[in-house]
């Protein structure tokens, strides 16, 4: 088959993928075929099963085509954000470090490989170089904060995050970001005050996160607003057995007997209660009514 005539083919069978797939596969199957040493046909089938997130398929066809093309670097990238999305990060950093020269986009998805792996220090080495180069990404500036709460460093996240806003300007993620920070450096009112500006702009949507937002409510001494906070949590997440002992005890400390044993019943349908959710549930009994 020449040139133009698998150009021909290979922009048929693009334009039947939306009407008519399965005949586009087999004209693809059929160019790569009659193009053994032509990587094109193998690459658009790639795509074709890419995009329908079947990554499998995708994987086969890209490597066979970068059997054809062994220093074709798009190639390599695409391998590796394959490998990636189906959750195999060894070998989506495998095929990213083969990769000549790799432009910051790669760099990125192997911080963000490696933090998933918790490899969180070699992810930190990553985003801070990547800052170097490009200081007004709000993405390298999350991703870096998050894996330094990660390791523990809350004085260098704090100043990352005062970094990020001189450079981007207010953005909600980094209000979530600020709050965490604030509450792990136990300043509990500027977290606090973080949060209430964070939920002022849509809803918390990880319980960890709503758990911290309601210890910071407790201690600058608004427990019943605590409360609240974490019921929302167990809407999030009923299996969340941190929560539940939260939630308990400090029902129980306002005088809400009623409402921790309600608690209590919900947290038996998913779990065997803890041996904290036990002696709670023991001194409610010790109570009475």
């Amino acid at each position: 088959m020449g040139d133009k005539e698998l150009q021909n083919l290979l922009l048929r069978a693009e334009t039947l993928m939306k009407q008519n797939w399965l005949h586009a596969v087999q004209l693809l199957n059929q160019a790569v075929d009659e193009n053994p040493d032509d990587p094109r046909a193998l690459i658009v089938l790639g795509n074709f099963y890419q995009t329908r997130q079947i990554f499998d398929k995708a994987i086969k066809c890209y490597q066979s085509a970068l059997r054809l093309a062994p220093e074709d670097d798009h190639l390599k990238l695409i391998i590796g954000n394959s490998y990636f999305a189906e959750g195999d990060y060894d070998l989506a950093i495998v095929y990213y470090d083969q990769i000549k020269n790799p432009h910051p986009d790669v760099r990125y998805n192997k911080a963000l490989a490696l933090a998933y792996m918790y490899r969180h220090e070699e992810s930190i080495d990553i985003m801070c170089e990547l800052l170097d180069m490009i200081d007004n990404n709000p993405f390298i500036y999350f991703l870096l904060i998050e894996q330094l709460l990660r390791v523990g460093d809350h004085i260098s996240a704090y100043q990352y995050i005062q970094r990020a806003e001189a450079k981007i300007g207010n953005h909600r993620h980094l209000l979530l970001l600020k709050a965490l920070t604030y509450a792990r450096m136990k300043n509990w009112l500027y977290a606090y005050n973080a949060f209430v500006s964070y939920t002022k702009l849509g809803k918390i949507n990880l319980s960890e996160h709503l758990r911290v937002y309601a210890e910071c409510a407790v201690q600058i001494g608004l427990p019943e607003r605590g409360i609240p906070i974490l019921e929302q949590g167990l809407e999030l997440n009923p299996y969340d057995v941190g929560l539940y002992e939260e939630l308990v005890r400090l029902l129980v400390q306002r005088g809400y007997a009623k409402r921790a044993r309600e608690v209590l019943a919900i947290a038996k349908r998913y779990f065997r209660l803890t041996p904290v959710l036990k002696l709670l549930e023991a001194r409610l009994n010790s109570q009475g009514d």
